[in-house]
């Protein structure tokens, strides 16, 4: 089963395979390096013990990987619905830094993680932090907000 056909602004084709006693996550996308980069990250990430989920298998070749299927809910569509009833940074970040899992990634797991297979550069520079904010803010913040959250919206994009 297709899921929203192509999420967020990437090509990757993302489908759900699933019968009576298992399901996962198919993806398939062309870039190898960003799949290489992907598989890696993932792969040490779960090493790390962090919430990721668990590649089952990939092809390289084809573009292709099996991945750990956590569940219908995704980030924005959590946001769509805690957003009109709450408008509290705390529970906004809820997924994001609970449980302090925000710098397990960045410090603990960044200690020795195989910055080589970066992609499409090998550091995030002042550019590329500008370039991921706005791409942030034109394919998510944009789809979540609505009439009764844009003044939150505006607030986080701005910072």
């Amino acid at each position: 089963m297709p899921l929203q056909g192509e999420l967020g602004g990437s090509g990757r084709k993302i489908i759900r395979l699933a019968n009576e006693k298992h399901r996962a996550i198919g993806i398939l996308y062309g870039v190898r390096e960003e799949n290489v980069a992907f598989l890696e990250f993932s792969k040490h990430f779960r090493r790390h013990g962090l919430p990721v989920p668990e590649i089952y298998a990939e092809d390289l070749t084809h573009g292709a990987y099996l991945e750990e299927d956590l569940g219908d809910t995704t980030l924005l569509s959590f946001f769509q619905e805690i957003v009109p009833a709450e408008t509290s940074l705390p529970k906004w970040s809820k997924p994001i830094a609970s449980g302090g899992r925000l710098p397990r990634f960045q410090v603990e797991a960044g200690r020795d993680l195989n910055y080589s297979v970066c992609y499409p550069i090998s550091s995030f520079d002042r550019q590329s932090i500008a370039w991921d904010l706005n791409y942030f803010k034109y394919y998510f913040l944009r789809l979540a907000a609505s009439p009764s959250t844009s003044k939150p919206w505006k607030t986080i994009s701005a910072a």
